[in-house]
């Protein structure tokens, strides 16, 4: 829009150029889509950029990360980069994992104060949902 308006100022495009901080190409084919669509032309944004590397894995990082969730983007860049041959790091991980894979990081709860079981009951807990995958309720009688 401030090519826009420079240019309606008559300015020259090598001045709308150096006061907008674009390229004079840029200038130029902002005119050119400005005369031929007009403002809806200049409104949309075309650049679609390259796919990623680690697209054409996609359901094979998808179905990893399903049966054994990454603990951190560090541990899913590692995972990935063992199973794909791929290379990035747990930045560019963690935005493939949440705009392509459609992951979320999980906040992991503390837990409550006063803990209602101790840690010797609640460790037996966990090491029976780790084995078999269900809640067993220890010494407390079921409260499902």
């Amino acid at each position: 829009m401030e090519i826009l308006w420079l240019k309606s100022r008559n300015e020259p495009h090598e001045r709308i150029a150096e006061l907008a901080n674009v390229s004079r190409s840029t200038v130029q084919r902002t005119l050119r889509i400005y005369v031929a669509k007009g403002l809806d032309g200049i409104r949309t944004f075309g650049w679609k950029g390259q796919p990623s590397a680690l697209t054409p894995h996609r359901e094979t990082i998808e179905e990893s990360c399903c049966l054994h969730p990454p603990h951190t983007a560090h541990d899913a860049a590692r995972r990935i980069e063992e199973l794909t041959g791929v290379r990035r790091k747990a930045s560019r991980v963690r935005k493939f994992t949440k705009e392509d894979l459609g992951m979320k990081c999980l906040k992991v709860a503390p837990i409550p104060v006063p803990p209602k079981k101790t840690v010797e009951e609640h460790a037996q807990e966990q090491a029976a949902f780790l084995k078999d995958g269900t809640r067993t309720e220890i010494g407390r009688g079921s409260r499902r």
